[in-house]
């Protein structure tokens, strides 16, 4: 939204102003600002801290609403991987038979403690996600872990490099 919007909202204005229709331009700029508000609301509910501790990865959403505790020996692979593979990835994860609610809750139940949009359950309906996603930051951006109880969790941390490290290290000791 935050790329997008403002290319359109000028665009928009533009055209507008040219042709004279003054109340389409307020309308345009009206909902433009509502869908702000909107994406960076929803960028700013979920906040996740991770943390190690000698044989646990700690998980927290939204202060410590949500809070998950991994034992590190239960971590089989901790592995980066950036925006459209973890799309692919969860896609991949889907059936064909499954119907939208069960879709969403495997959504759900793998990016609960990832704070980026990864473009499934995004609000601008895929525009700005090639853009998003060729970002440099967003290579390589996310770390998916996958645990002995097959579940998996996708993350977003700051350092991810350094999370692989230290999970892979002490998960996989010697």
């Amino acid at each position: 939204m935050a790329w997008v919007t403002p290319f359109l909202l000028l665009v928009g204005v533009i055209f507008l102003a040219a042709a004279s229709m003054f109340l389409p331009l307020i309308l345009l700029t009206g909902s433009a600002v509502v869908g702000l508000l909107v994406a960076f609301s929803r960028d700013l509910v979920n906040r996740c801290t991770y943390s190690l501790t000698d044989d646990r990865l700690v998980l927290e959403r939204d202060g410590e609403k949500e809070r998950l505790e991994i034992a590190l020996s239960d971590i089989t692979d901790a592995s980066l991987i950036d925006r459209a593979a973890a799309r692919e990835y969860i896609r991949s994860r889907m059936h064909r038979g499954d119907d939208p609610r069960t879709r969403r809750s495997l959504i759900r139940a793998i990016t609960r403690y990832c704070t980026v949009d990864i473009g499934m359950t995004s609000l601008t309906l895929g525009i700005g996600r090639g853009v998003i996603d060729r970002l440099p930051e967003a290579r390589h951006d996310l770390v998916l872990l996958r645990m002995r109880d097959r579940s998996e969790l996708l993350l977003s941390p700051q350092f991810n490099q350094d999370l692989v490290s230290s999970v892979t290290r002490f998960s996989h000791p010697g």
